[in-house]
């Protein structure tokens, strides 16, 4: 099984090859074109999310790299941040577990009483489980992880006149 390695973003000559740094640039380049994100929030977005636009946002701008092709991504981060914060309030509200009552019924049908049945977890902790793993990859992809965003500050442009026709010869300290 090959195992395809993720194109790291870089123009760092100490750390990068050359390949690597050219494709860098050019993705730069043609993004330069593109819109930044806006700083207001959409209006759809509520709450934490709304705050965590306006957190992220001028940041993800000050890259260059983050574009308006990429804002679904941006929403669905602040969605799950969203989703996160509010599983977190009922968490710390009705706790990790919540009890179960099954109801009693009388001949025709009418509830006339509830039984303790025991516990059940609290379906907030599923949900603040998968909106951690799901902020966790889209703010990799986003740049706002600390190896991230280490990766997006090593983006210094420089001139490099390798060729790649060097590079493939062997011809190159680069790698």
């Amino acid at each position: 099984m090959v195992k395809i390695r993720k194109a790291k973003l870089t123009t760092n000559k100490k750390q990068a090859p050359a390949l690597q740094r050219k494709r860098t640039e050019k993705m730069l380049d043609k993004n330069g074109d593109l819109n930044n994100l806006p700083l207001q929030p959409p209006y759809y977005l509520k709450s934490y999310a709304r705050s965590m636009w306006t957190r992220v946002v001028p940041f993800l701008n000050s890259t260059k790299v983050i574009k308006q092709p990429d804002r679904a991504l941006v929403e669905a981060f602040c969605i799950n941040y969203q989703i996160l914060r509010e599983s977190y309030k009922s968490l710390a509200e009705d706790g990790i577990q919540v009890k179960l009552f099954t109801s009693l019924q009388n001949a025709k049908g009418e509830i006339v009483g509830h039984d303790f049945a025991g516990y059940k977890p609290n379906p907030a902790v599923k949900a603040i489980d998968s909106a951690s793993v799901k902020i966790n990859s889209l703010g990799s992809q986003l740049g706002l992880s600390p190896s991230a965003r280490a990766e997006l500050a090593s983006l210094e442009i420089d001139e490099d006149d390798t060729d790649v026709s060097q590079v493939l010869e062997g011809n190159n300290d680069d790698f």
